[in-house]
């Protein structure tokens, strides 16, 4: 039988679920240059893994300094 505190925890994980899959998230569309360093692409959004993560770790890093402002 479940107690109180398994209770509130499913409740959490639904609440999360629920969340996750009602989030905005904002889609960049296809350009034809890489987002990063601006070099033609065939496909996608960025020529390589290193672009796509030096771009994702500016965003997350001028998304925190606007929220510190």
């Amino acid at each position: 039988m479940a107690d109180s505190a398994d209770i509130a925890y499913d409740n959490e994980q639904f609440s999360m679920s629920i969340r996750l899959k009602n989030r905005i998230r904002n889609r960049l569309p296809e350009t034809g240059f890489c987002y990063n360093c601006g070099e033609p692409v065939k496909t996608g959004l960025f020529c390589d893994g290193d672009c796509r993560e030096d771009y994702e770790k500016r965003e997350r890093f001028g998304k925190i300094n606007t929220d510190n402002v």
